[in-house]
């Protein structure tokens, strides 16, 4: 049974709609004397596919939670602030070219050692250093 019976559906819809606090065994039962196939579910397979599927109907949707707004320069992107972000730009690239150039791992673990240089260009760029 791979599809949602639209019978045992409503029915459970108008008992939940009845009694809230029925329980999954209660619902089950109930299924079942509307059509025998959901017997071949498992108590877990049949909450998933009614009980749950009309819970979330029934409920109010949830508030979503309002993002606050990213602070930005005033006055939008500053020369400054450009001539930087392209300076830092610069250093990673530089850094992720020099670890893809690494053949082997000794190159590898030399390109990483050395992090700190790389660090050091970013500070100065964002006037940091």
């Amino acid at each position: 049974m791979s599809d949602i019976d639209e019978k045992v559906l409503s029915a459970v819809e108008a008992a939940l709609a009845e009694n809230p606090d029925a329980t999954v065994d209660e619902l089950f039962a109930l299924a079942q004397g509307v059509n025998q196939a959901v017997a071949s579910l498992t108590k877990r397979q049949f909450h998933a596919r009614y009980p749950l599927q009309v819970k979330r109907k029934l409920s109010p949707p949830k508030p979503r939670k309002a993002r606050k707004p990213k602070a930005r320069p005033r006055g939008g992107r500053t020369e400054a602030g450009t001539a930087s972000r392209e300076a830092v730009r610069a250093c990673f690239l530089k850094f992720a070219s020099d670890l893809a150039a690494a053949e082997a791992r000794k190159d590898l673990v030399r390109v990483v050692a050395g992090v700190d240089r790389y660090v050091d260009e970013v500070l100065k760029a964002t006037g940091n250093a």
